[in-house]
């Protein structure tokens, strides 16, 4: 019989090297703290996890150590942000540097990846390139057998099938799908969407656009028989991430000075 399941789920990270990237890794780090402190069986990334394709060496190495730390089944899929063009930073990445646990779906016509131990299934494609022609839940596959049915999109969300958007998701699409869970990402406000049997949720992006304003991602909880139950989980405000990021700063270069 299908069990319970939690899902961690983020998206809209946009990780950045240098100085000016530090409380976004702070916001990170606090993402892998909740999906530990939650005791998520699967966490979802759902795009842009980098800023750009253009990142390197230290922040690629700080991504890796993060993930090591998460013990579940991990996915990714690109953004439009980190799509993958040539050169492209995930595909550059080795993710089993951080453990066999992390699964990069890189396949732009949809990969079906299965978790017999969790009694689901997790369907994704990756994002070749942001425009009005991709549409990111094109060829989502039908229900496996009596298991958690979850897909994972990046883009944008319209009630109107012919809105002039890049990367469009409509709820007649997300309704069809029969997804028991959709993470989504593009949005960077926490926002959730039921359409047919679907939930569909943006997370919210871990680092919030104001000063006053929280961060967040999503805690879901998979029961068989009842409505999915979703938890906004705050990361902090930019100010806090800020904070805290200069304490680490200043803990390292204690720790080097010494």
């Amino acid at each position: 019989m299908i069990r319970p399941l939690t899902i961690a789920h983020t998206s809209d990270v946009h990780l950045i090297d240098g100085d000016e990237g530090a409380n976004v890794r702070a916001a990170f780090a606090r993402v892998v703290d909740a999906v530990l402190l939650h005791e998520a069986g699967l966490f979802l990334i759902a795009g842009d996890l980098f800023d750009h394709n253009r990142i390197c060496g230290d922040v690629i190495d700080f991504v890796y150590a993060q993930l090591a730390r998460v013990k579940c089944p991990t996915v990714i899929i690109s953004g439009n942000h980190d799509n993958s063009e040539q050169d492209a930073v995930l595909a550059r990445m080795d993710f089993g540097r951080a453990g066999a646990h992390v699964m990069l779906i890189d396949d732009a016509g949809g990969v079906v990846l299965e978790f017999p131990e969790l009694h689901a299934t997790v369907w994704g494609r990756c994002m070749e390139d942001h425009h009005p022609a991709h549409r990111p839940l094109a060829g989502f596959p039908s229900r496996t057998r009596d298991l958690w049915h979850i897909g994972m999109a990046h883009g944008f969300y319209s009630d109107d099938a012919n809105a002039d958007r890049s990367s469009l998701i409509t709820a007649a699409e997300i309704g069809a799908s029969g997804f028991d869970y959709l993470a989504l990402g593009h949005v960077h406000c926490h926002r959730q969407l039921r359409h047919g049997a679907t939930l569909a949720v943006y997370p919210g992006a871990p680092v919030p656009y104001g000063r006053d304003e929280t961060g967040s991602m999503a805690i879901v909880r998979l029961h068989p028989g009842v409505q999915p139950r979703i938890l906004e989980h705050p990361i902090g405000t930019r100010g806090e991430l800020e904070s805290e990021s200069r304490r680490d700063s200043q803990a390292v270069q204690v720790a080097a000075a010494g």
